[in-house]
C-alpha cells in the first residue's frame, strides 16, 4: 500500500526547490564540507591577522621600555668602569689610566646625549637622566683635579658620593623602566587571554558547524536510505505492495521512484506468474493444484457458514477415439472447445479445472444438488449440441459425461466430495455416457 501522497502541489512529484533534501548528493556534500571548512578557514586567517596585529603590538610595547632598560644599564656599567680607572689612578697614578679614563667619559657623555635625544622620555625620565648627567658632569670635575692635582682624601669622599648620587638616579631610571616593562607584559597577557578567548569561540563555532553539517548531511543521506533498508525487507518478506515515500527531486528520489516503478512491475510480473502457476496450458482453466486449492478454502467456508457446495466432474466421452483417429492435435482442440463450452455454460462464481487428461472439473459453490443438476445438464446439452471443426475441416461431435456430489451430504471433506463425484461419473459411463449423474 502506498504510504502517504506523492501529490504535493502541480505534478506528481512537486516538491519545495529551497528544501536541502532537494539538492543533489554532491551538491549536499560541497555545502556541507563548506559549512564544516568555512569556519576553521576563517578562524585560520583571523589567527594570523590577530597575530601580526599582536606582534606589532607587543613590539611597539617592548620596544622603548627595553631599549631605554638596555641603554640605562650600558650607562651604568660605562659609568662603573670610568670611576674605576680613577680609582685605580690613586693607587697607582699612570699616563694609561687618564687617557682611558678619558676615552670612557667620551662614551658615556655620548650615551647620555643619545637617550636624551630620544622623543619617547616622558619628563619624569628626562628629569631623572639630566640630574644623573649633571651629577656625571661634576664628578668629571673632582676625576680631572684627581689627575691634574693628586687625590686627597677630602676628593676621594666628594667623588664616592658623587657616584652614589649618580648610580640612585640610575637605577631610579631602572626602576621605572622596569615596572614600565611589567605593566606592558600584563597587557600583554591580558591580549593573549582576549586571542585565547576569541581562538577557542572560533574553534566551538567551528566544530558545532561541524557537527551540524555533518548531522545535516547525515539525515538527509540516512533517513532515506533507512526507507530503502524498509522497502528491501518488506521485499523479502514477499510484500510487493510497500512503497517508498520519498518525494525528493535529487538522486534518492529519482532513485526511490525507480524503486516503487520496480515494484509495480513485480507485483505485475508476480500476478501473472501466479496466474499462470494456477492455469493449465492448453486450455487456460485453472490447474489440479488451483482446483484442490479452491476446494479446500470453499468446504471450509461451507462448514463455516453452513452453506451448500457441489464439485462436478466431466469426462468427454471416447477421447481416445478423437486422437487416434484424427491426430493429437484434433484432440487438443476438441478439449479446447469443450473447456470453452463448459465455461460458458457454468456461472461467474463457478470454479472451471482441468483435473487431468480429458478429465475437466467444476467447484458450485453455494449450489445444492438440484442447483447442481441444472448446471450439469447445461453443460452436457451444450457440448452435445456442438461441432469443433479440425484444422484439417473434419468436423468432430462429442459428448461428456458427468458426475457431481454435493456438500456435506455426498462428503463433508474436499477429497470426500471428489471420491463421491467421481464414483457418480464412473455410474454415468457404465450407464451409456452423455449422461449426468449425482452420488
Amino acid at each position: 500500500m502506498m504510504r502517504g501522497s506523492a501529490n504535493t502541489g502541480e505534478g506528481p512529484y512537486r516538491v519545495n526547490l529551497f528544501s536541502f533534501t532537494n539538492l543533489s548528493l554532491r551538491t549536499r556534500l560541497l555545502v556541507t564540507m563548506g559549512v564544516v571548512f568555512i569556519p576553521l578557514v576563517v578562524v585560520a586567517i583571523g589567527s594570523g591577522v590577530f597575530l601580526q596585529h599582536a606582534a606589532e603590538q607587543f613590539n611597539r610595547l617592548t620596544e622603548q621600555p627595553v631599549y631605554k632598560l638596555q641603554t640605562t644599564s650600558r650607562l651604568q656599567n660605562q659609568i662603573r668602569k670610568a670611576y674605576s680607572l680613577v680609582k685605580d689612578y690613586t693607587g697607582a697614578p699612570s699616563y694609561v689610566l687618564q687617557s682611558q679614563f678619558e676615552s670612557e667619559a667620551k662614551t658615556v657623555e655620548e650615551i647620555f646625549v643619545d637617550i636624551m635625544a630620544k622623543p619617547f622620555l616622558d619628563p619624569p625620565e628626562y628629569t631623572l637622566l639630566a640630574r644623573a648627567r649633571r651629577e656625571w658632569q661634576d664628578s668629571i670635575v673632582l676625576a680631572n683635579l684627581i689627575f691634574n692635582s693628586g687625590a686627597s682624601k677630602a676628593t676621594l669622599t666628594q667623588l664616592d658620593q658623587g657616584e652614589n648620587q649618580v648610580m640612585f638616579s640610575l637605577d631610579q631610571m631602572y626602576a621605572n623602566y622596569y615596572d614600565e616593562i611589567s605593566a606592558q607584559r600584563t597587557q600583554i597577557n591580558s591580549a593573549e587571554s582576549r586571542f585565547l578567548l576569541i581562538i577557542a569561540t572560533a574553534i566551538g563555532f567551528g566544530l558545532v558547524s561541524a557537527v551540524a553539517g555533518a548531522m545535516w548531511l547525515a539525515r538527509s543521506v540516512l533517513v532515506p536510505l533507512r526507507e530503502f533498508e524498509k522497502g528491501m525487507t518488506h521485499f523479502a518478506n514477499d510484500n510487493l505492495t510497500y512503497r517508498l515515500d520519498l518525494k525528493n527531486n535529487n538522486e534518492i528520489g529519482r532513485l526511490a521512484r525507480d524503486f516503487n516503478t520496480m515494484a509495480e512491475s513485480l507485483m505485475e510480473h508476480k500476478a501473472r506468474l501466479e496466474e499462470l502457476s494456477s492455469r493449465d496450458g492448453l486450455t487456460g482453466l485453472y490447474n489440479r493444484r488451483e482446483f484442490e486449492a479452491r476446494l479446500r478454502e470453499e468446504t471450509q467456508r461451507a462448514r463455516r457458514y453452513s452453506k451448500p457446495l457441489s464439485v462436478m466432474l466431466l469426462d468427454i466421452d471416447h477421447f481416445k477415439n478423437v486422437n487416434d483417429r484424427y491426430g493429437h492435435q484434433a484432440g487438443d482442440e476438441t478439449l479446447i472447445a469443450v473447456a470453452d463450452l463448459i465455461r460458458l455454460s457454468a456461472r461467474p462464481m463457478d470454479v472451471v479445472c482441468r483435473y487431468g487428461g480429458e478429465e475437466l472439473a467444476v467447484i458450485l459453490p453455494e449450489t445444492d444438488a438440484t442447483g447442481a443438476g441444472i448446471v450439469a445438464e447445461r453443460i452436457r446439452a451444450s457440448v452435445a449440441e456442438s461441432l469443433t471443426t479440425t484444422p484439417q475441416g473434419d468436423e468432430i461431435q462429442v459428448t461428456v459425461s458427468i458426475g457431481f456430489a454435493t456438500f456435506p451430504r455426498d462428503g463433508d471433506t474436499g477429497p470426500g466430495l471428489v471420491k463421491a463425484a467421481d464414483e457418480a461419473l464412473y455410474a454415468a459411463k457404465q450407464e451409456g455416457r452423455n449422461l449426468v449423474r449425482s452420488h
